[in-house]
């Protein structure tokens, strides 16, 4: 049968009315594709077939594509760990769950920050009383309720029977067998000799007197706990102790959201995951606790950052409302010493570094050429007399025997930092108020705040040792000093949500973070310190504090038990903390002798 020539011109006695509608569409209408039509027909069959499969394939292309671009941002936060229904495999022993603070929460919800049901996590919570653990707390506003505000005095740094103190302990681990990456051993059994020993280890120093904290821990993990290897972590820890585990909780997400069709882990968003943990926990812990699974964290830390916390509330309920705005540029110029308003002490928290011990010292030496800055560790101690102190290691470093790869009773000389040094950071004189715990502290790069907000300092490039050599920037790595993780208080967490991040603490995120935070946002910007030290995309910009007292400066250093960046990185990054504190203490000798002291 011959087909119908469109672009010729039949007898409309013998056309159809099928015929009649192509001659219309395709002759007087669209000539150009009846034209091209004849051609298809005048075409080999094979090639017909060829061509009409073509077009099949590419409008199925298209509604493919079309799919994913529409549920784009809905796939990418369900699919991970957005909605926390995905959790799997709880393990659920005796947690320590109180009712929630009703102040608290009410402000949080005022500000729109809603928390996920119990039952939709399918984990079990078990409350007790809520004792107020230490903290005056109510809710202020009109008689409909609105504007409500949290008015709290601070967490005691002790807990007791009657004022018990809650804590959520926090571990992010990628992996349980160790893959020869950064210093590492390829194929160590990393959760038997690490993790397990570190957890262990930090959990037992919490619940011990004389700080006796009610601790639960929660795991977020890269990888599916198998039931043996759960067991191992059962029966490290501690009777009573809540254990709670997210198993496989690596995000799904278009890694490169500009060409990705498909969705994938991405390890990176890992480090997020805790934010939806602890966005669900809020109402039920007093004190959250979120560190990588090699940083061992002591009881005295936490007691060191919450009566340094409780010292920072003290100073900011005394200060002015605002104060004119500090000088930013030139540093020269800059305040070091002086009444601090509100809004600034609002923004300060105690700050922490990371640590290793030094375990070959000839095989992999520290730094041997130092900044231009005089290393001075004669102290004045309260009756005006001067002594020569160390650093002190204990609150870091010294650890049972046994455990892990960690030497049990490491010297001050033995201890080394790499993330920070004298040049990336300055100091400053506290205003007077308080209990007087904090006199000469050191302010931790990141922060970029600016107005009223800015806090100065003064820099050891003002002694004139770096020649015309800049200040470093806020956020260079290479002195940021990252954490290895943080903890606060959860009216710490209500501030910083609420009146500290440009685009909030908790998810969802939006705003200047893409795919829920998982777009370019690595470990060192959800757990390193960036989101919340940081004036980057969505930093918080709180300002760490670290007390320059000699008693106290060893308390701001946390250990990284792995020890394995000594042997990844160039020994020029390897500063012994005994060396940083006595250049700091250099600077601060400088900074009073320019305010005439």
């Amino acid at each position: 049968m011959n087909h119908l020539h469109l672009n010729a011109a039949p007898c409309p006695e013998l056309m159809t009315s099928v015929d009649r509608i192509k001659h219309k569409i395709f002759r007087k209408k669209f000539p150009v594709l009846g034209r091209a039509l004849d051609s298809f027909y005048q075409l080999n069959p094979l090639f017909q077939s060829c061509a009409i499969a073509s077009i099949v394939l590419w409008k199925i292309f298209i509604i493919y594509f079309f799919v994913h671009v529409v549920l784009h941002k809905g796939a990418s936060a369900s699919a991970g760990a957005g909605d926390l229904s995905v959790i799997k495999n709880a393990a659920n022993v005796n947690v320590h769950a109180s009712n929630p603070n009703p102040a608290s929460v009410a402000a949080l919800r005022t500000a729109g920050l809603e928390f996920a049901a119990a039952g939709k996590l399918g984990l079990k919570k078990i409350p007790a009383p809520f004792t107020g653990v230490g903290r005056q707390a109510k809710a202020k506003g009109n008689a409909g309720g609105e504007n409500n505000q949290v008015e709290a005095l601070a967490l005691p740094i002790h807990s007791t029977d009657d004022k018990p103190i809650r804590v959520l302990h926090i571990v992010t681990a990628l992996r349980d067998i160790n893959n020869g990456q950064r210093g590492t051993e390829h194929g160590e059994d990393r959760l038997v000799k690490v993790f397990i020993p570190v957890l262990k280890n930090s959990v037992e120093s919490m619940i011990a007197p004389p700080y006796n904290y009610q601790v639960d821990v929660y795991l977020v993990l890269g990888w599916t706990l198998t039931d043996e290897r759960l067991k191992l972590i059962e029966d490290a820890l501690p009777e009573g102790v809540g254990l709670q585990v997210w198993n496989d909780a690596i995000p799904l997400a278009y890694d490169k959201p500009s060409t990705d069709v498909k969705l994938k882990p991405v390890t990176r968003g890992l480090a997020r995951q805790h934010r939806y943990v602890i966005k669900d926990k809020l109402e039920f812990y007093d004190v959250f606790s979120v560190f990588e699974d090699d940083m061992r964290v002591s009881g005295a830390h936490m007691a060191h950052f919450l009566e340094q916390s409780a010292e920072l509330e003290r100073l900011a309920d005394e200060a002015p409302d605002t104060l004119p705005a500090e000088r930013e540029n030139p540093y020269q110029k800059q305040s070091f010493h002086g009444a601090l308003s509100k809004t600034q002490l609002k923004r300060m928290m105690p700050g922490f570094i990371r640590v290793e011990v030094l375990l070959d010292e000839k095989k992999f030496p520290s730094q041997r050429d130092l900044d231009n800055v005089p290393i001075d560790l004669d102290f004045e101690d309260e009756d005006g007399g001067v002594g020569t102190k160390m650093f002190d290691p204990k609150p870091c470093c010294h650890v049972p025997g046994n455990i892990g790869k960690m030497p049990p009773s490491p010297t001050g000389d033995q201890v080394m930092i790499w993330e920070t040094g004298v040049k990336g950071t300055v100091v400053r004189k506290m205003p007077a108020g308080g209990n007087g715990l904090l006199d000469w502290v050191m302010l931790q790069p990141g922060p970029k705040s600016k107005g009223q907000e800015f806090i100065g300092g003064f820099w050891s490039g003002m002694l004139g040792l770096y020649g015309d050599e800049k200040k470093p920037g806020a956020g260079d790595p290479r002195l940021i000093a990252q954490q290895g993780g943080w903890m606060a208080t959860r009216e710490q967490l209500i501030e910083m949500h609420n009146n500290q991040c440009p685009d909030g603490f908790f998810p969802p995120y939006s705003n200047t973070y893409k795919q829920e935070g998982l777009t370019l946002n690595n470990v060192e910007f959800w757990s390193g310190g960036f989101s919340i030290f940081s004036g980057t995309r969505s930093g918080c910009n709180m300002q760490r504090v670290v007390s320059l007292n000699p008693e106290e400066f060893g308390k701001h250093f946390i250990y990284h038990t792995a020890n394995n960046k000594q042997k990844s990185l160039p020994n020029f990054r390897l500063l012994k903390a005994n060396n940083f504190m006595g250049q700091i203490n250099s600077v601060v000798k400088a900074a009073k002798k320019a305010m005439g002291n």
